[in-house]
């Protein structure tokens, strides 16, 4: 559940409408107080379709004009991602002519894909997934076709090395293309391999067109890594993705296993699964075989730095454990503790300022590293 509220509980119904295994919905019929405080929560999580949904079935019974604004609220989320679907075919035509190889990640191909219906599922930006031996290739394409990157990188070459992915924006349309070459930042998103990843790719059908999407065992681990590491509190459309994809699609368990024990995923699949049961209500066979799954201690640390340790660097520091050799952990850790003017400028108010927040996450490395051994 999102929360002890009654908004709270209505929230959580709605995002596990329809998935088998959810609990049973309570009717709720909201005063106008309760419909607004409702409204800003369906806003917030980009829940327009569910709610679409939830209150056509009949637990959420809303008066004429509440009817009226979740109907405008649903439409222009719908005329957005539109355009992004749109945008996301140019984009196809765009890299099919360059020769670089690209996966869609989330938002369209989910929708299109895993849900009963493509318009439950809203999204706000494309997500393309390329080969890291063309990642620099795909920035200078958008680049050289109008879009803007929204943040430098520390030092040259850092991101193809140590990051995850780069915001590219168009001024004439407005829309964000995050260009990945991995699927979450930190140690998790060093440890997979993208590729293997790519090589399942199967396609989508969107506007008459053939697009690339990862397969559906490699989807739901998409999924799963965001929803659990995306954010410091899980947002509930990931959520609801990963139990569409337990409930209804055929996945590689042996080949899911397989990829948990090499890239370390074991600790983030189980807090998945147990987030999609205590917030949504959601039991499903799948989800409550993850949950059993045996962590090790030192992977159980290295998730707190994506929930209670994040704010602190905790990503940035722990992501040395899955970085390879002494020199490329000093050029990670140089590139952070000294990067360009321009990347200082566009992260904190000044240079102080971030080298002060940096100097205490490394300590807080330092110290951990000493209880351990003691």
């Amino acid at each position: 559940m999102t929360g002890p509220s009654p908004i709270g509980r209505v929230v959580s119904d709605i995002v596990a409408f329809g998935i088998p295994g959810a609990r049973t919905p309570e009717l709720f019929a909201p005063d106008p107080v309760e419909w607004e405080a409702l409204r800003l929560q369906i806003l917030a999580q980009r829940l327009t379709g569910l709610a679409t949904a939830y209150a056509n079935s009949g637990w959420l019974k809303l008066e004429d004009e509440q009817r009226e604004r979740l109907h405008v609220d649903h439409r222009d989320a719908m005329i957005w991602s539109i355009y992004i679907e749109q945008k996301l075919i140019r984009l196809a035509v765009l890299f099919d002519d360059a020769g670089i190889a690209f996966g869609v990640l989330k938002g369209a191909s989910v929708a299109h894909t895993a849900y009963a219906e493509p318009c439950l599922r809203s999204f706000g930006d494309v997500d393309l997934l390329v080969r890291t031996t063309d990642y620099e290739r795909a920035c200078t394409l958008l680049d050289a076709n109008g879009h803007v990157r929204q943040r430098p990188e520390p030092r040259r070459h850092f991101e193809v090395r140590f990051g995850k992915a780069s915001v590219h924006k168009d001024p004439t349309d407005n829309i964000e293309v995050d260009l990945h070459r991995t699927l979450v930042l930190g140690p998790f998103g060093l440890w997979i391999r993208p590729e293997e990843l790519l090589d399942r790719a199967v396609s989508f059908t969107l506007g008459g067109r053939q697009l690339p999407r990862l397969d559906d065992t490699a989807m739901f681990l998409n999924v799963a890594m965001h929803a659990a590491l995306g954010s410091e509190t899980p947002r509930l459309v990931p959520l609801r993705d990963v139990a569409e994809l337990a409930a209804g699609s055929e996945l590689d368990a042996q080949l899911l296993r397989d990829w948990c024990d090499r890239w370390h995923l074991n600790g983030v699949l189980r807090s998945v699964a147990r987030q999609v049961r205590e917030r949504l209500g959601v039991h499903l066979p799948m989800l409550l075989e993850l949950e059993r799954l045996t962590v090790a201690a030192s992977d159980e640390k290295l998730l707190d730095a994506y929930s209670t340790k994040r704010r602190a660097g905790g990503m940035a520091t722990t992501a040395l454990a899955a970085i390879p050799g002494m020199r490329a952990k000093a050029a990670y850790v140089w590139a952070l503790t000294v990067p360009r003017r321009e990347f200082l400028r566009a992260r904190m108010p000044s240079d102080a300022a971030y080298r002060r927040r940096w100097r205490r996450a490394l300590e807080g490395v330092r110290a951990s590293q000493g209880s351990a051994r003691g």
